[in-house]
C-alpha cells in the first residue's frame, strides 16, 4: 500500500489485520507513544512490534527483570481482560485464611472503585474470577503441603528424632 493510504489509518482499522490487540493499541495511544490517526513513524514501529510480539527470546528477558512473585502474578492473571477482574481476582487471592469476603462487598467495592454498574453478566464473572482464585490458592497449600513433606523427608536429624520417639 502506498504511504498515503496507510497515513490516515485509524487505530481500531489497524488492529482488524494487527497481532497487537486493540486494547493493547488504545493503551498505547492513551501514553502517547503512537497517535491516532497512526502516523507512518507509528506504522513502522507497529511493525517492529508485530515481528517480535510474542516470541520467548523477547518476552523472556522482560519477565527476568521481575521477581518471581510478580511473574507468578502475572500468569496467573495474564487472560483476565479486565483491570476489575484482577483486582478481583488479587483480593481473593490476598485474602487471610481465616477472613472472608463476601460478594456483595466486593461488588460494591468494584462498582465504587471504577464506577460503574456490573451487569449480570459481569456478577458472573466475577464467580468464575473467585472460584479461580480458591483453586489457585489450594493448589498453593498443597504445593507448600508437599514441600514440607519433602523437606521432612529429606532431613535424616528430624527423621532420627522422629524414629527415637
Amino acid at each position: 500500500m502506498p504511504s498515503g493510504e496507510l497515513r490516515d489509518m485509524e487505530i481500531k482499522e489497524y488492529a482488524k489485520t494487527s497481532k497487537i490487540p486493540l486494547k493493547t493499541l488504545r493503551w498505547m495511544e492513551r501514553i502517547k507513544k503512537i497517535s491516532n490517526p497512526l502516523s507512518d513513524d507509528d506504522l513502522i514501529g507497529l511493525k517492529l512490534l508485530e515481528n517480535l510480539w510474542g516470541l520467548h527470546d523477547f518476552l523472556r528477558p522482560q519477565l527476568s527483570q521481575k521477581n518471581i512473585k510478580h511473574r507468578k502474578a502475572l500468569i496467573d492473571t495474564c487472560d483476565l481482560e479486565t483491570k476489575w477482574e484482577r483486582y478481583a481476582f488479587s483480593r481473593f487471592i490476598n485474602l487471610e485464611p481465616d477472613k472472608r469476603l463476601f460478594m456483595k462487598n466486593l461488588i460494591a467495592e468494584i462498582e465504587t472503585t471504577y464506577r460503574f454498574k456490573l451487569s449480570i453478566f459481569e456478577i458472573r464473572k466475577l464467580y468464575r474470577v473467585r472460584k479461580r482464585a480458591q483453586r489457585a490458592k489450594e493448589r498453593l497449600v498443597k504445593k507448600e503441603l508437599n514441600e514440607g513433606m519433602k523437606m521432612a523427608n529429606n532431613d535424616l536429624r528430624k527423621s532420627e528424632l522422629d524414629f527415637a520417639k
